[in-house]
């Protein structure tokens, strides 16, 4: 193979000088477009302390500090941030590709190491209602709630067709066909994904709190034995089914709505899974480790403001313990893999689930709010 190669009209004598030219434009031009996240992760750095995951794939790149507790006492204010979008995304390839003549791959490589990726927002804001929050309480049949679902990953130009349906639980049924890709593409705004994982991170803001009080006093203001939670979970569109006139679904017929595209009707849950009569969703007794978000402090009467932040490259090295420090913040000791969202797909929506555990119990929820960040 030779060593000699063009890159932007520098012609570069060997290999060691051409990888110190790529390291250099890879770290100048990404440092330019992540200098407001840099900015934002210096402030939070300041009052969170936080834990070394493994990232692999950056051998020379210093690893990214990923928050494992949430520091001291914060406002619970949700403060509103610049996030990009597919439009924004393309224009920056576009330019790349016009002003350093990067062929397509580079310029992945160098968009993907400035975490320069699209974005969506979902939200809920319980203060404003009468009671300023959401009780949910154990001991209830109201004691698993659905909070919220994110818009379909990647899906930019796809809206709901019932707003209602949309933000009640996914029908109790069991996906039987995924929607093929080429469909979905049709609703992604620019280029669609070629890459095997398209979520790259998923940012989780909670403001909430326990009942306030606990008999167990050795627990008050730690998250040891709370049985108040959240998870996260995953719904799909299904075009495997079609619902028929007496409301029974029969396999392997397409709606004439579904060739136009999902509607809310195919919705299904991938998690939390269903019951084998498939007529309720199988919510575990106690919180599931590769899907708990947070726990709340046991009797804490002061509302909480939980950070979570979740990576695609995620990896809990075993030697530092991750798990338990994980457990320890009031976290899902499973979750610092990153497979929930190599799990997702395009099209794919997160669900944020709350529970509570027993009489007594009560999660008390203000806000909820989700960023999932996704690579074109």
């Amino acid at each position: 193979m030779s060593a000699m190669m063009s890159l932007s009209g520098w012609r570069v004598g060997s290999a060691s000088a051409s990888k110190a030219v790529l390291a250099i434009l890879f770290r100048l031009i990404a440092t330019i477009l992540s200098f407001g996240s840099l900015q934002k992760l210096t402030r939070h750095s300041s009052h969170q302390s936080s834990t070394m995951i493994h990232r692999p794939g950056r051998a020379r790149i210093p690893f990214r500090r990923v928050p494992l507790t949430n520091g001291p006492e914060r406002p619970p204010e949700l403060s509103n941030t610049f996030e990009r979008t597919p439009k924004d995304c393309a224009e920056v390839r576009r330019i790349l590709s016009k002003a350093a003549n990067f062929p397509p791959e580079v310029i992945d490589i160098v968009m993907d190491f400035a975490e320069y990726w699209a974005c969506s927002v979902t939200s809920v804001d319980y203060s404003v209602t009468a009671n300023g929050h959401l009780a949910i309480h154990g001991g209830s049949e109201r004691e698993d709630k659905l909070l919220l679902r994110t818009e379909p990953l990647g899906l930019t130009t796809w809206h709901s067709d019932d707003q209602d349906r949309w933000q009640a639980p996914a029908p109790t049924r069991q996906l039987n066909k995924d929607y093929p890709q080429e469909e979905l593409d049709g609703f992604v705004e620019g280029p669609p994904s070629t890459l095997e994982h398209p979520a790259r991170k998923i940012i989780f803001d909670i403001v909430s709190r326990d009942q306030g009080w606990s008999h167990d006093l050795d627990s008050h203001h730690t998250f040891r034995h709370s049985w108040t939670w959240f998870e996260a979970g995953i719904d799909r569109f299904d075009k495997g089914h079609k619902p028929s006139k007496d409301g029974v679904e029969s396999e392997s017929e397409v709606s004439s709505s579904s060739t136009k595209g999902p509607t809310t009707d195919d919705l299904r849950p991938v998690w939390p899974p269903l019951k084998e009569s498939l007529t309720e969703y199988d919510h575990a007794l106690h919180p599931v480790p590769d899907h708990m978000i947070q726990s709340n402090r046991v009797a804490e009467h002061d509302w909480q403001h939980h950070h979570i932040e979740w990576s695609w490259t995620d990896r809990a090295d075993p030697e530092l313990r991750v798990s338990e420090e994980l457990e320890a913040n009031g976290r899902g000791p499973a979750t610092g893999d990153g497979s929930f969202l190599r799990t997702l797909k395009v099209g794919d929506m997160v669900t944020v689930w709350g529970h509570a555990r027993f009489p007594g119990w009560i999660n008390s929820v203000q806000k909820v709010r989700v960023q999932v960040y996704w690579a074109l």
